[in-house]
């Protein structure tokens, strides 16, 4: 979904565009209407007299839906933008204020997750607290679901903080251009689909509903500095591995190298979603990416093992972490959340086909509850 604006003048054209095939539809059924009537009197007259009353009704409520729709695009457009306008200035001054104290804040919470990555006992507090705190946003967002789904969506952000792991030997399992362009993909669906502005979890990150999607570039990626071991480079998808090892490297690595916001993490609000670019996801089924809606991380492989991950893949494993599942709801299979084992094989589609993936609204509405996404 676009800016406010920009969504009030494409849904004021689609209104437009609904007018006249009304109109024309009416105009059709006018015409198949009298050509189909009886020519003996009196059913001719009953009948041309049907048509065209049915015509005037047709015209008539084509008519009053369209002034409808119109008046109802720019109450909603107005909501949108005044909404926008107050974000944007509140978020200003709480940014500003998150950027000077935000590292004490993370500072304590860097102590509170250094508890978080004990094996067991640190992943059962984590998933008790990620539980509650995603039922809790669910149920807040309820009412912020109802407006978008009548149109009425501002702009609210997801913070990710975007790693790029080292193997054994010291060589990184992915160059930054390659993570820039994922990124960069996720970062224009969201916004476009979801009016959702994906922004790198740091100081001083300002943002506005009356702009376009950020344009990514290397400082969104961080090079972790040490060597990771294959718990970490080639972590299996699914929960058990979040118990043990592979968990508690993933939180010390989230609280390490991406101190800042940390406190979010802990309670829960605008909790950014940890990026790890690994080596690979095995499995009986190996995967590109891996994301639990009960973990603050994700996993998206690198370009060192074949094939690499599409460049949907990192907007896809959001959306897993913000609660969506799988989905094929197209033919071509360019939905974001669509993946080979949900489709038939005949919708399955590869390369360019997923370039451009796309968010359906209701997709779009249920990210935009996710406790990773909020208004400030």
């Amino acid at each position: 979904m676009p800016s406010c604006i920009e969504w009030g003048q494409e849904r004021h054209r689609e209104c437009t565009r609904t007018e006249d095939q009304g109109y024309k539809e009416c105009t059709r059924s006018r015409d198949k209407g009298y050509s189909e009537c009886c020519t003996w009197w009196p059913c001719s007259w009953l009948c041309n007299a049907w048509v065209w009353v049915s015509n005037i009704v047709c015209v008539a409520w084509t008519w009053v839906s369209n002034i409808v729709c119109i008046a109802w695009t720019w109450i909603s457009t107005a909501v949108c933008v005044v909404w926008d306008v107050v974000t944007t200035v509140v978020n200003a001054v709480l940014v500003t204020i998150e950027s000077i104290l935000g590292w004490v804040l993370s500072a304590v919470g860097f102590i509170i997750e250094l508890i978080l990555a004990i094996p067991v006992l640190g992943a059962l507090i984590r998933w008790v607290l990620n539980g509650i705190t995603h039922i809790v946003s669910i149920v807040v967002g309820i009412g912020d679901g109802i407006l978008g789904a009548l149109g009425i969506r501002p702009e609210k952000k997801l913070r990710v903080c975007t790693v790029i792991l080292r193997d054994e030997t010291g060589k990184a399992v992915a160059t930054t251009p390659f993570v820039v362009a994922l990124l960069q993909v996720a970062v224009d669906v969201y916004k476009r689909d979801a009016n959702i502005r994906i922004i790198p979890a740091g100081p001083f990150k300002y943002a506005t509903g009356f702009a376009g999607a950020e344009k990514v570039d290397s400082r969104w990626v961080t090079r972790d500095t040490g060597n990771s071991g294959a718990a970490l480079l080639d972590a299996p998808c699914g929960g058990g591995g979040d118990w043990l090892e592979t968990g508690a490297g993933f939180q010390l690595k989230s609280g390490t190298l991406c101190l800042f916001a940390s406190w979010r993490r802990v309670v829960g609000y605008g909790a950014p979603i940890t990026c790890f670019i690994v080596r690979s996801i095995p499995g009986p089924m190996p995967s590109s990416g891996c994301a639990l809606w009960i973990t603050d991380y994700a996993t998206v492989v690198g370009e060192t093992t074949l094939p690499p991950s599409s460049p949907r893949t990192l907007g896809h494993e959001l959306g897993h972490a913000c609660g969506l599942i799988h989905a094929c709801v197209d033919d071509d299979n360019k939905n974001m959340m669509a993946t080979a084992d949900g489709c038939s094989p005949a919708t399955t589609s590869t390369g360019s086909d997923r370039v451009n993936p796309r968010m359906t609204d209701q997709q779009a509405i249920w990210v935009r509850m996710s406790k990773h996404v909020t208004y400030f």
